[in-house]
């Protein structure tokens, strides 16, 4: 018998998908940054401007966790084989996306260094331009929180418009909150000045076991939804 059939297909198929995706904008950024030193200095983190845009596309994936919930329930799964192992397919991608990202500002530092450019990040990051393991940190922060986050506005829209609509609430405080830790979404009023990788992922861990609670509370039991022929 095959042992968390879920988690398997997910990881040897989106993850593979969501890994080159990844790459792929990391290969156009190269392009652009290319480009545009040929008409001005860089300045700039090409890669850390990328990450700006990388929550929202994690938040949208994410989203589309009550699609894959069906897809699952008409192959013959469960609610609750889908609710236990879907969430460690977002842990585990988000941790291989992060590597990937980790990379890029690797990648990134040496041409940079070789062209003689300035490398400059966002205001609101919580880590320095060659301090990898806190990029490592921030990133899987990110990832994990936005693709949960994701995942419990999808569902909860799944089951209910209404459900869908309260589902903001908790949705923007956790990623209020967790962003004022890992410096993305960083608000003035959420800025926690965390500095220490424990703390970090104290509120990371915090913030992604809420959203699976929420989750798991919008989809345990959601009925599965047909297509009435026209």
């Amino acid at each position: 018998m095959n042992r968390w059939p879920i988690l398997r297909y997910l990881l040897s198929s989106h993850t593979v998908v969501l890994v080159g995706f990844l790459l792929a904008v990391y290969l156009l950024v190269a392009v652009i940054v290319a480009v545009a030193a040929l008409f001005t200095e860089v300045t700039v983190s090409g890669v850390d401007i990328a990450g700006q845009v990388l929550p929202w596309l994690a938040a949208g994936y994410g989203y589309s966790a009550a699609a894959l919930l069906s897809t699952v329930l008409t192959h013959g799964r469960t609610r609750r084989e889908f609710l236990a192992q879907h969430p460690v397919f977002l842990l585990v991608t988000a941790g291989l996306l992060a590597v990937v990202a980790t990379g890029a500002y690797a990648v990134e530092a040496v041409v940079y260094r070789a062209a003689g450019w300035t490398r400059t990040l966002q205001d609101q990051r919580v880590f320095e331009a060659g301090d990898h393991s806190m990029i490592l940190l921030a990133y899987v922060s990110m990832l994990a929180v936005w693709m949960m986050t994701g995942a419990l506005l999808g569902g909860a829209f799944y089951r209910d418009e209404g459900g869908g609509l309260l589902a903001l609430l908790p949705a923007a405080v956790l990623l209020s909150v967790s962003g004022g830790a890992n410096g993305f979404l960083s608000l003035p009023f959420t800025r926690w000045g965390l500095t220490s990788a424990p703390e970090i992922a104290a509120v990371t861990m915090a913030a992604v076991a809420a959203g699976w609670a929420l989750l798991w509370a919008a989809l345990r039991d959601v009925p599965l939804r047909t297509r009435v022929a026209s």
